[in-house]
């Protein structure tokens, strides 16, 4: 689809829905994988219990979730999407509100005096969060193409108006 430097012009309009739908759609797509992933991590299965490892695990795969949606979201708004972005916002805040649940979620008995283990740098590129990150950089560099072409349309047009 041709970017025009412009995007107020009835044409343009025309082609903004199929951009917002893709992104929708590959929004809600990211949160079911994602989700169904951090379940897997701590059902329990065979009499098994999650350990805090698990839920680390499982909650750093659905926050990592966050970066991906905001470029999405970037991406859209470069391609002329303004309102219906705002239906990533919820599966943004429900894979947010999951993950900061599954991260303070310590197993266990409470009469356990072991400190659970923290969170760190590691658990960010653990194996479940490849697919966020990879999301992440498919759509801010999609992002950083499309704001570099729409500067060259502008740098251009104000060239040859003036």
């Amino acid at each position: 689809m041709p970017l025009a430097a412009s995007t107020s012009t009835p044409a343009s309009k025309a082609g903004i829905w199929p951009v917002t739908a893709m992104l929708v759609t590959v929004a809600v797509l990211l949160m079911l994988v994602d989700g169904f992933n951090a379940m897997m991590r701590v059902a329990p299965f065979f009499g098994e219990s999650a350990v805090r490892d698990d839920y680390i695990a499982s909650g750093m795969t659905c926050v990592t979730a966050l970066p991906a949606f905001v470029a999405m979201t970037w991406f859209g708004w470069q391609r002329g999407s303004r309102g219906g972005l705002l239906l990533i916002g919820g599966p943004a805040a429900l894979m947010a509100y999951v993950g900061l649940v599954q991260l303070a979620t310590t197993p266990g008995s409470p009469a356990v005096t072991d400190l659970p283990r923290t969170p760190d740098l590691a658990d960010l590129l653990s194996g479940t969060t490849s697919l966020n990150w990879v999301a992440f950089l498919v759509f801010l560099l999609s992002a950083l193409a499309t704001s570099q072409r729409r500067w060259q349309l502008r740098r251009t047009a104000k060239a040859s108006g003036a």
